[in-house]
This record gives structure tokens, C-alpha cells and sequence, in this order.
């Protein structure tokens, strides 16, 4: 493999953590399970699959407007795994997330494929922690 121009100013071992994140200023999750290049797939207005530049393997995903799909559900959506404090919500279930933003819209078969391949390689038992969405 060809050595990166930069190499000779990063050293140490690489940081990236394959776990989930909540981005506040987008209003999303973002979630790779591979530290290389993408190729982004836009699904619907919500979710994005992220396939590798290298291996046109899917390697995560991204969901957008996730303050309007916790508004939109309630606690009583997110309460697999949900803390609230103050009648505001702190931490969601990623899987509840996935699964209210498929809900949301048209249910045709290359949807639901690619929801599907989001929940197969998205990680088990993940509560992400988000900016405060009052409801």
C-alpha cells in the first residue's frame, strides 16, 4: 500500500474507535465501522450508507434530523434505552433511531435493503448520548 504524504507528521497508533456519535451541529448520527475512505449512498432524506472506497463493502451509516424523530416518538418510542432528565431526552437507542426513521417513510424493497444492512452491522446495546431535545 502506498504511504500516505502526511505519515512523516502523525505519529503513534491510529485513535479511531468504531462506536457511534451524536453530531449536534448536523443534528445526526454517524457511525463507521472502518477508519478508510467512503463512498456515500443517500437512501432517503434520512439515512445515508457508507460504502468503502476500497471494498464497496457497507462500512456504516448516517441519520439525519434525529431531535425531530425523538419529537416525533416520545419517550414511550425510545424507551428501550432512553434517560431523560428534566423532561428532556440525554441518551436514545440507536436501534430505536433506525428503526423510527424507516418507519417514516415509503416501504419499498431497496429501502428496507438498506435499513437492513444498517441494523446488521450496527452495534448491539448502543445508547448514544444527544444535545437535549425537550418534548
Amino acid at each position: 500500500m502506498e504511504k500516505h504524504f502526511l505519515s512523516n507528521f502523525v505519529s503513534g497508533k491510529s485513535q479511531f474507535v468504531a462506536k457511534p456519535w451524536y453530531n449536534p451541529h448536523g443534528d445526526c448520527i454517524i457511525y463507521r465501522t472502518v477508519d478508510e475512505e467512503v463512498i456515500a449512498e443517500r437512501i432517503d432524506e434520512i439515512l445515508t450508507i457508507y460504502h468503502s472506497a476500497i471494498s464497496e463493502k457497507p462500512i456504516g451509516f448516517q441519520i439525519k434530523g434525529v431531535g425531530a424523530i425523538v419529537r416525533r416518538l416520545g419517550l414511550a418510542g425510545v424507551e428501550v434505552e432512553c434517560e431523560e432528565r428534566d423532561k428532556e431526552i440525554m441518551h436514545v437507542s440507536l436501534i430505536a433511531i433506525l428503526l423510527a426513521a424507516y418507519e417514516s417513510g415509503p416501504k419499498t424493497i431497496g429501502r428496507r435493503m438498506a435499513y437492513t444492512g444498517a441494523f446488521e452491522f450496527s452495534p448491539r446495546q448502543t445508547s448514544l448520548q444527544i444535545s437535549p431535545v425537550t418534548f
